[in-house]
């Protein structure tokens, strides 16, 4: 994917997570602000064509406080499907479409704007395609570690019955990932799946191209891989080991 490179101006959603191209973000609006924000990006001839964009909260708690510190380096997300609930909230099924860097802010009307200048994607050298395989494999391991790990930490004081039926349902749930061919989309879905301090997410997003990134990944894998085999990282929620292409 290359993104066209033409500044924007499109509604702005900080938020305590690390959005990747290619990968979904869903999202639950409940906050006024933010629900005037979802109708203007649903409406019919929006000028935002169903896109807004998130950057990581670095300090502070309120997504709309002007306060709040965020990166300079986010996401330009799209919404793929919407649900109103009668109480006034929307579910929303977005994906990052495009990296971009972030310029100035709006917060003169019901919600923030920010200008936002999509940042050209590259593969980076030849080298990205060849790096794939050992990517895969170390993601391969990385998996299979967060399953020992889980089944570890559910063993203790547990009865074997109730191990094996763990065991089961990580298997179920945390089934092996196929990483796309194209080293761009591998790259997002391996930062997507790792689990890590946000700050690193952030490093992930930001790097120029998917052959450094894919290079960044694969250390990390092999890092957090040896991490869990030696005990030391907590239980990690199976639902955040998914990766769902788009």
């Amino acid at each position: 994917m290359r993104a066209s490179i033409t500044r924007v101006q499109l509604p702005y959603f900080p938020l305590h997570v690390v959005a990747f191209p290619h990968l979904p973000l869903p999202l639950q609006i409940f906050e006024p602000r933010y629900r005037a924000m979802t109708r203007d990006i649903l409406a019919e001839q929006s000028p935002y064509e169903g896109r807004f964009v998130v950057s990581m909260i670095t300090s502070g708690q309120e997504a709309g406080d002007a306060e709040t510190r965020t990166q300079p380096i986010g996401t330009i997300c799209e919404v793929r499907t919407a649900e109103q609930l009668a109480d006034g909230r929307y579910i929303l099924l977005t994906v990052g479409v495009a990296r971009a860097r972030l310029g100035g802010v709006d917060r003169s009307g019901e919600y923030a704007l920010v200008e936002a200048t999509p940042l050209e994607e590259s593969t980076g050298s030849a080298e990205a395609l060849t790096l794939l395989p050992s990517v895969q494999g170390a993601l391969n391991a990385y998996m299979e570690a967060v399953k020992r790990f889980v089944a570890a930490t559910a063993s203790v004081g547990h009865e074997s019955g109730e191990i094996n039926d763990v065991a089961a349902s990580l298997d179920e749930v945390l089934k092996p990932i196929q990483l796309p061919d194209d080293p761009l989309a591998a790259s997002y879905a391996v930062g997507g799946v790792l689990q890590i301090e946000l700050s690193r997410k952030q490093q992930l997003l930001e790097l120029p191209d998917a052959e450094s990134r894919l290079r960044a990944e694969l250390d990390l894998l092999r890092r957090e891989s040896r991490l869990l085999a030696d005990g030391a990282m907590p239980p990690i929620a199976s639902a955040d080991l998914t990766y769902h292409p788009n």
